[in-house]
């Protein structure tokens, strides 16, 4: 599902419906755009995206080579870059959480079964109970390890941002601060703002998944 924000960047901002600037208000639903939950526009949209890949695709095959930049499913990529971008507080706290998680439970594993509670014992005995807990503490153990990836990956990625407003739109967004405050503290309208943001998020999403946009392509 991609974001509302999305929707508003890409449609809403050139709609003529939409008294767009400081009040961004829609004269067809008659509230501010944040709060619309769905529109027409908005499904319109995605069928348009939806039926220009499709045509990209076909027209690539049968030309008889590939651009990756036009077969990657860049809306998809777009969406999982942003989601991760504003997931990045909760991801560390919960790599924290679970990195908490599993100490403790490694310390009383020990304690309660012995420094043997690893090894194989038969049904019915303490083995069964240390297995259970083996078997969730391997859960957390690569739940961790995917959200540690996320984390480096987006590291990675903002370091290759340039430009100087960019990236501090994006450092302020991992730091889990407002679109409407950020826009402030830069000194920019929302309209403005916005187009710095998307290009911003889109030049992360490149460096975060170019790769695997490639191999898709």
């Amino acid at each position: 599902m991609i974001s509302r924000e999305i929707f508003m960047e890409a449609v809403c901002e050139v709609c003529p419906a939409t008294c767009w600037g400081k009040k961004s208000h829609c004269q067809v639903h008659d509230k501010h755009v944040g709060k619309i939950d769905s529109c027409p526009e908005w499904d319109k949209y995605m069928r348009d995206q939806k039926a220009k890949g499709q045509q990209k695709t076909v027209s690539t095959r049968k030309e008889g080579f590939a651009r990756p930049s036009e077969q990657a499913p860049i809306v998809d990529f777009l969406q999982k870059a942003e989601e991760e971008i504003r997931d990045y507080n909760y991801m560390q706290i919960e790599i924290v959480r679970i990195q908490r998680f599993l100490r403790e439970v490694g310390e009383g594993m020990v304690s309660q079964y012995g420094l043997d509670a690893g090894m194989p014992k038969g049904k019915g005995t303490t083995g069964d109970r240390t297995h259970a807990e083996v078997a969730r503490r391997e859960r957390k153990w690569k739940r961790l390890q995917n959200l540690q990836d996320k984390i480096e990956r987006i590291n990675k990625a903002v370091e290759t941002i340039p430009g100087e407003q960019e990236r501090l739109i994006v450092e302020a967004l991992l730091d889990g601060d407002k679109n409407n405050l950020i826009a402030k503290e830069i000194g920019v309208s929302r309209q403005r703002y916005y187009e710095i943001k998307r290009n911003a998020v889109m030049k992360m999403a490149w460096a975060m998944y170019g790769d695997q946009a490639q191999q898709t392509g």
